[in-house]
């Protein structure tokens, strides 16, 4: 048997050694969903951006598309300058975009047929309003049905562009969610395990403490003095081990009472 001494020392080296690997391993978890979560978060703002910036565009070609209208039903100059202005601020999004976007390939489609067609539509058919008298030359009416048409494919694509957004922003919002869950159940399983640890080693050493008070036996009944009283041995074995007693008569005690069985026999006359 493990002497109380060696007991209590396990014990001690239980309740440090126990809650302190439970403290690294929640430190070590929480450090590496604490990389995840940002990853995932910076991924989240991302998309928040290029949605913000995929309507920026539109509305910017939304103006570029009105100045150009204006100019070739007017011929007023503050149209041409609005149209140059918002092709300007139509390319920076563009740029923008690109450098958003770079590692989805399904967007790097859309935004090339997206710049392709604002090059070879809107920029050159505006430059060529330029040319184009304004009011009711039949040019300029083509060109106006022309920008109308155009406008209806770069909506098209626009469309496209935010609903693939808005799928990886609800899937990205959906990992954040997932992996803070995650986080959190892991710190609650790494302090249920230290409270567990810590409640064992209490037991343990109010257990060994129990066990390891003295017990006073009466030297002429054999009773056991428990808590004040005097009981059984039978009693106090049960009650504080919850050990099952069987009576029985011991080798040496068999042989002590047939030697006192034979003795009267042997001294009879």
């Amino acid at each position: 048997m493990i002497p109380s001494q060696n007991i209590r020392k396990m014990a001690l080296w239980l309740g440090i050694i126990l809650p302190a690997f439970a403290l690294l391993a929640a430190v070590w978890v929480a450090h590496l969903t604490s990389g995840q979560v940002n990853t995932s978060f910076d991924s989240v703002t991302r998309t928040y951006k290029v949605i913000s910036l995929i309507e920026e565009t539109q509305a910017h070609i939304a103006d570029a598309e009105t100045g150009r209208r204006g100019y070739l039903q007017t011929g007023r100059e503050n149209y041409s300058r609005l149209r140059v202005a918002a092709l300007a601020s139509v390319n920076d999004d563009l740029q923008q975009l690109e450098d958003m976007i770079r590692n989805n390939h399904v967007q790097k489609a859309n935004l090339e047929q997206l710049q392709l067609l604002i090059s070879n539509r809107l920029d050159s058919v505006s430059a060529n309003a330029v040319e184009i008298k304004p009011a009711a030359d039949l040019s300029a009416v083509a060109l106006t049905d022309e920008g109308m048409e155009t406008m209806k494919q770069v909506r098209s694509l626009l469309f496209q562009m935010r609903a693939e957004e808005t799928d990886l922003l609800t899937q990205r919002q959906k990992d954040t969610e997932d992996r803070v869950l995650f986080d959190q159940t892991i710190s609650l399983a790494f302090v249920a395990l230290t409270a567990f640890a810590l409640i064992a080693v209490v037991a343990a050493m109010l257990r060994l403490e129990h066990l390891r008070r003295i017990v006073t036996i009466c030297a002429w009944t054999g009773q056991v003095k428990d808590e004040g009283q005097w009981v059984p041995m039978e009693d106090y074995l049960k009650n504080r081990f919850g050990v099952a007693i069987s009576h029985g008569v011991s080798k040496e005690a068999a042989e002590k009472m047939m030697q006192e069985s034979r003795r009267p026999a042997s001294t009879m006359p």
